[in-house]
């Protein structure tokens, strides 16, 4: 227990610290777990980033899961996770909840309106650093790009941003799989020196193992393959791994059971814990990731508006913890807020959202770390990855186009203002016709203030809580 309680401890005392996502996060525990305290090396650290960033959630906190089930198996890694994310939780929620009180106060709604101008360019730069990063071909880019187009184009309703996800990952698959038998069936019909040179080593070391085998006296041998081999250890029974999943399971019935006695007249909360939960299974690459499947959530649910939307990632950005954390928790509080206005159950909803975007994460960490060795390795998990990362920026690059549309727009409608303003002219007032529909469509104030921010930004890499703050400032004195 008292293992449990300083896992809880470190991770919390990490989590306060850690502006700017998981891979800010490197160095503090290369120091903190690796130099000061042994718990683990800078090499099994790569190895933990590395899962990380394959699987779905949060890098930071699939890290902390892993090296916590390291140290204490899966209750470690549920107290390493719960750490980290506590002190972004309890800072969110303060935000949120002052938020709520001065969201009328007409200060706050422009610094809001210029922080949403900063948010979407700091969003299109770090999806721009990915894309070279994670698309490295013309076929991954061509997926991102096609993806990001349909996700624009096409409504959630006829086709789900998941759907998109999972295509992608079996055609990263299969791909792949054509890729290698190709390359396969050439190298058989031309078959390069080198291979033939090992081949014909192989051959000749088995032949000389052969022969050492038959002179060697069967005694030696036998002896020598009792001393390489290790002894078998002990493993677990069937009956003990069968009272284990008959408790784990009537230990899940009764949690359930306990959730719905105490929520049964508000079914609300679990359809929150369960939207999370598939945001945390199929958002892979990070908090970034979380955005489109937020934004399909707000136009399925309507619990919050797109503005909401760029006001939580603004929020996100300028506090400690993993962003797509951050976010699952403001929306818990401003859902449950809404709906019944009381801040003990906005605290609960709170909880709620949290834990079910990390369920699937830890879920996911646990297996994983039983099998990280031959999970790393494994060429179809390399496969269906080649497939995700792409579709995942390509998700990102639509959810880029619904903060745009909120924060350099002043009409989302693009198709109806264009059809009704070419409705019944003639060629020489095409031209004007076509003026008015860019007028209504674009906030040329927010676009001139944002190019400001976008050359910046990507030519200046400070923190974004410097830009947040002088979009608010600028926000407020332009009258945004």
């Amino acid at each position: 227990m008292l293992e449990l309680i300083k896992l809880y401890v470190t991770f919390f005392k990490l989590g306060i610290v850690n502006f700017g996502g998981g891979y800010a996060m490197l160095p503090l525990l290369e120091r903190e777990l690796a130099d000061k305290r042994g718990w683990t090396t800078a090499e099994e650290l790569a190895d933990y980033y590395a899962v990380g960033q394959c699987t779905p959630g949060a890098i930071a906190v699939n890290v902390s899961t892993m090296i916590g089930y390291k140290r204490k198996g899966v209750l470690g890694g549920i107290a390493a996770t719960l750490g980290f994310i506590s002190p972004a939780f309890v800072i969110i929620f303060i935000i949120a909840t002052l938020l709520t009180n001065f969201a009328d106060n007409k200060y706050v709604a422009h610094a809001l309106a210029g922080i949403r101008v900063v948010v979407f360019f700091l969003v299109l730069s770090a999806i721009i650093k990915l894309f070279k990063n994670s698309c490295k071909d013309k076929i991954s880019k061509l997926i991102a790009i096609l993806v990001g187009v349909l996700a624009i184009v096409v409504p959630t309703k006829y086709v789900g941003l998941y759907m998109y996800v999972i295509v992608a990952g079996v055609f990263g698959v299969v791909f792949n799989l054509i890729k290698e038998k190709k390359r396969l069936k050439k190298e058989n019909e031309n078959p390069s020196d080198e291979k033939l040179l090992n081949e014909k080593m192989l051959e000749t070391v088995k032949e000389k193992t052969e022969l050492i085998n038959a002179l060697a006296p069967k005694n030696l041998e036998q002896e020598s393959e009792e001393a390489i081999e290790p002894k078998p250890k002990r493993k677990l029974g069937r009956g003990a791994i069968g009272i284990i999943i008959a408790c784990a399971m009537l230990a899940s019935i009764m949690v359930v059971s306990a959730l719905v006695y105490v929520f049964k007249d508000s079914a609300i909360f679990f359809k929150l814990y369960f939207q999370f939960f598939k945001i945390g299974a199929l958002a892979f690459g990070g908090g970034l990731a979380t955005i489109p499947f937020l934004s399909e959530l707000s136009e399925l649910t309507g619990w919050f508006s797109a503005e909401d939307l760029a006001n939580m990632i603004a929020v996100s950005e300028s506090t400690p913890g993993a962003m797509g954390i951050n976010m699952s928790t403001y929306v818990g509080y401003t859902v449950i807020h809404n709906e019944f206005g009381n801040y003990f159950l906005s605290f609960v909803g709170s909880m709620i959202s949290t834990l079910g975007l990390v369920t699937p994460s830890i879920i996911v960490i646990e297996i994983i770390a039983l099998f990280l060795n031959k999970f790393k390795n494994n060429k179809y998990v390399d496969w269906a990855f080649y497939g995700l990362r792409a579709a995942s920026i390509g998700l990102m690059i639509a959810a880029a186009y619904s903060i745009c549309e909120v924060s350099l727009m002043q009409n989302s409608e693009v198709v109806e203002v264009f059809k009704s303003a070419f409705d019944g002219i003639s060629i020489k007032t095409f031209f004007p016709s076509l003026g008015d529909a860019i007028n209504n469509i674009l906030n040329w104030k927010n676009i001139a203030v944002g190019v400001v921010f976008g050359i910046t930004i990507f030519k200046y890499k400070k923190h974004p809580i410097l830009y947040i703050a002088i979009g608010a400032v600028v926000g407020i004195l332009l009258w945004l």
